[in-house]
């Protein structure tokens, strides 16, 4: 196969320290969509804080780290002030790795501030064009205004305090504000491309690209009589992600079935509280948390596990949820926009309207109590449902945007990026 022609990408790549908070689906995605890359002779030039999340291979990318200034920070606002210094500093490398490694366009894998800011102030500087991928805008749904005393309320109403919605819904501010201004927009849902569209972001602008599932990890799943757990939770722990509301699930879980065991996996900035409410609660025997696994690991403990459950707020397509249906797992979720998108015609997938803890506990005990005959149905349905995900169709999007975003850079033409329904 002819390789296109040498292309050469910068990209901020911030991710937390995997002790504060699990890799997510935005870390994954760029991962995979790199690899592609790679094979059609495109280098990525990789700034990443240390403790490298990607493998050091200079075939497929180029990775330049810049330490942490406070690696060793406890306490989340030790852990902020690491965070806002880092970007700081990552302003500056940025600038001087766009010019010194003569790249072509300027890659944000995320929409999160750390990503953004930095690559936003070499975009401004070396006047390369820049291109964002939006994985989830914080609003709840399509009812919602994207305003700034909506996504404060939104935040106040998950149960953060004034204080931290305040410097949040800043953020969201400071964050549209540099989207609008970027030269392309791929989202991974029609649902944050419309959210996109209301904010002021120009339609031409904007592709929807999508996420997707390697079910060649997840091959093989465990047989219905070997299920060690009843219910798997994998994500951050955070209050967005709804953990709180799935202890409260599983709550009213054990009182029909006082056995039912709930693994969660992953960490954040909630995990001593959680763990604290499992022990003031005494649900040590029915609810596990195992932190951050490897992805073998985690593989293992899904096709290990009855049903997945994924009570979150707010999420960009629903990466965790395709892993789950791949290792043959019906899913119980919230009714948000994103995953009704990408997930609602399937049957083996059942939404909640969020918020609906006495709801959530109901279709958990109803997938419980199936026969083998019925469940082993919903796990076939899963597994079918996500066979079309494919990362090089994303990722031959993604290129496909990237290249017209140079292109339009260097003719100074009209944008014209937005597809429709390119997802689901």
């Amino acid at each position: 196969m002819k390789k296109e022609t040498g292309m050469r990408v910068f990209s901020v790549f911030f991710h937390p320290s995997i002790s504060v908070t699990a890799v997510g689906g935005a870390e994954r995605r760029f991962y995979e969509t790199v690899k592609f890359f790679a094979r059609k002779n495109v280098q990525v030039v990789v700034l990443e804080p240390n403790s490298s999340l990607l493998k050091k291979n200079y075939g497929v990318y180029k990775v330049h780290e810049l330490s942490r200034p406070f690696s060793e920070a406890k306490g989340w606002l030790a852990i902020y002030l690491d965070w806002v210094l880092w970007t700081l500093l990552a302003c500056f490398r940025a600038v001087t790795l766009v010019l010194k490694e003569a790249c072509q366009i300027i890659l944000s894998p995320n929409n999160t501030a750390p990503n953004i800011i930095p690559a936003y102030l070499a975009h401004v500087v070396t006047h390369r064009p820049l291109c964002v991928i939006a994985h989830h805008i914080d609003v709840p749904s399509e009812n919602v205004q994207p305003t700034f005393g909506n996504i404060f309320c939104t935040y106040r109403e998950i149960g953060y305090s004034m204080f931290t919605s305040f410097i949040k819904s800043s953020a969201f501010l400071v964050m549209v504000m540099m989207l609008k201004k970027a030269d392309a927009c791929i989202t991974v849902s029609n649902f944050t491309a419309k959210t996109l569209v209301r904010l002021g972001v120009k339609a031409e602008r904007i592709s929807v690209s999508g996420n997707a599932v390697d079910t060649r990890l997840t091959i093989h799943p465990d047989p219905y009589e070997n299920k060690q757990f009843d219910a798997v939770f994998v994500g951050r722990i955070a209050k967005e992600k709804g953990i709180f509301d799935l202890l409260q699930v599983w709550r009213e879980v054990l009182r029909k079935n006082n056995s039912a065991r709930l693994l969660i996996i992953g960490s954040g900035p909630e995990t001593q509280k959680v763990k604290d409410f499992i022990k003031d609660s005494t649900l040590q025997n029915n609810v596990i948390v195992c932190g951050r696994v490897d992805d073998k690991t985690l593989y293992y403990l899904m096709k290990a596990s009855r049903v997945f459950v994924f009570p979150s707020r707010f999420e960009g397509w629903g990466l965790s949820v395709a892993e789950a249906m791949a290792c043959g797992l019906p899913v119980i979720c919230y009714d948000i926009p994103a995953l009704r998108e990408v997930f609602g015609r399937c049957e083996s997938v059942f939404l909640v309207p969020a918020g609906d803890v006495g709801r959530f506990s109901e279709v958990a005990l109803g997938i419980l109590n199936k026969r083998k005959k019925e469940y082993e149905r919903l796990a076939k349905i899963s597994r079918n449902y996500v066979n079309h995900f494919s990362w090089d169709s994303i990722a031959t999007e993604d290129l496909r945007v990237i290249k017209k975003a140079c292109m339009l850079s260097l003719t100074g033409g009209a944008s014209g990026f937005y597809t429709k329904n390119a997802v689901g």
